[in-house]
């Protein structure tokens, strides 16, 4: 297999270790080469906006710019069709980097998508991201994207919900979209150590704080905090700068802390709790699953895929404080539910592995 990605200096932090992850496991399993995407000096990316700002579609952000993606798209193929290679070999790309014949495109999420949120749900756009670009070039990059999911013999989703809604509001043909799923980097759920719980801890983790609902999960904690349980504890890993307005008793503050201390933290708290306003995927869930601790989440997106309520967890529907904080009250005491995710961490850590994403993406192309 021939892997094309977008690498950083540091490819273990590509994607946030997404893209190494995938490719170690294919690795594992298959003889891969990884080939990087082109990257260009500051010179050329001014020139690529200068031609951009002369044809009417002035923006700096490179993965919406008309020239640059041409450009990538032109230079991985002519890498490719110099790469010695054998017949039939595959190809995977981590985003649809180029029109590339008969190729797969895994991504957590598509274009199509964003616009779909940009006329039918305006709330959660707002929160996206995508925000700020114009509908003009939202839509050109959209054109480009169907244009190389036309040329893709498979696009591999990193979620269900992207899958159905390539299939169902798109209409590529469900024999092509491939739900691959994503992975989590446990390989035994006898490595996890859960501290004596206490049925007081709340844990959030989330660098964009508001779009991860950081500011309603501050809220209901405080709520809960008055009228149920007097000494909760909320543990917040992610950001690294928070309003005032945020702080108070019981909220602990932590930072953008390494994989061995958000380890600890998984392991001492009791439920995790993240009503994203907008998710393409949520692999915290994931390893909050993983690790025993049931869930809060939106009923939007994958999590609601992830998460089962009354059985792994709760779903909301808004922003409502009030709800949250009876939901993280009755979460807190829910024998059923813990005893469900306790006996199900093991299939977690199966099926949510890059292994299995790997396999996935393997038997899609040996069929």
């Amino acid at each position: 297999m021939i892997f094309i990605a977008d690498w950083d200096k540091n490819r273990k932090k590509t994607w946030s270790g997404t893209t190494y992850s995938l490719y170690q496991a294919l690795s594992s399993l298959s003889r891969v080469t990884s080939i990087s995407s082109p990257s260009f000096s500051y010179l050329q990316k001014l020139k690529f906006y200068i031609n951009s700002l002369l044809r009417g579609q002035a923006s700096n952000n490179m993965n919406f710019n008309y020239f640059f993606l041409e450009s990538k798209n032109f230079e991985i193929k002519r890498t490719i069709n110099d790469f010695p290679r054998s017949d039939g070999q595959n190809i995977l790309q981590i985003g649809d980097l180029a029109k590339l014949h008969e190729s797969g495109i895994y991504q957590d999420l598509s274009i199509s998508f964003i616009l779909y949120c940009r006329d039918k749900d305006p709330e959660a756009f707002k929160y996206s991201g995508f925000q700020d670009i114009s509908l003009k070039e939202l839509y050109a990059r959209n054109e480009v994207q169907m244009k190389r999911y036309s040329d893709a013999r498979f696009i591999f989703t990193m979620s269900m919900f992207l899958r159905d809604f390539l299939v169902d509001n798109v209409g590529i043909d469900k024999k092509k979209v491939v739900y691959a799923g994503g992975g989590i980097n446990i390989k035994n759920v006898d490595s996890i150590n859960p501290i004596r719980k206490n049925r007081k801890r709340i844990l959030f983790v989330g660098r964009d704080f508001i779009r991860k609902g950081g500011d309603l999960v501050v809220a209901a904690f405080k709520i809960l905090k008055n009228k149920f349980i007097s000494d909760a504890e909320l543990y917040i890993i992610g950001p690294q700068k928070i309003d005032k307005k945020y702080l108070g008793d019981g909220i602990n503050i932590l930072g953008d802390l390494d994989s061995n201390k958000v380890e600890y933290y998984y392991n001492l708290c009791d439920i995790f709790c993240m009503p994203s306003r907008f998710e393409a995927f949520g692999l915290v869930f994931i390893e909050a699953l993983t690790r025993g601790l049931p869930c809060i989440g939106r009923n939007k997106f994958e999590m609601s895929n992830i998460i089962e309520p009354d059985q792994t967890g709760y779903l909301v529907d808004n922003d409502n404080v009030t709800e949250l904080a009876s939901k993280m009250f009755n979460l807190l005491n829910n024998d059923k539910i813990y005893s469900n995710v306790k006996l199900n961490k093991a299939y977690y850590t199966q099926k949510y592995s890059w292994d299995s994403v790997a396999r996935n993406i393997l038997e899609a192309f040996n069929k």
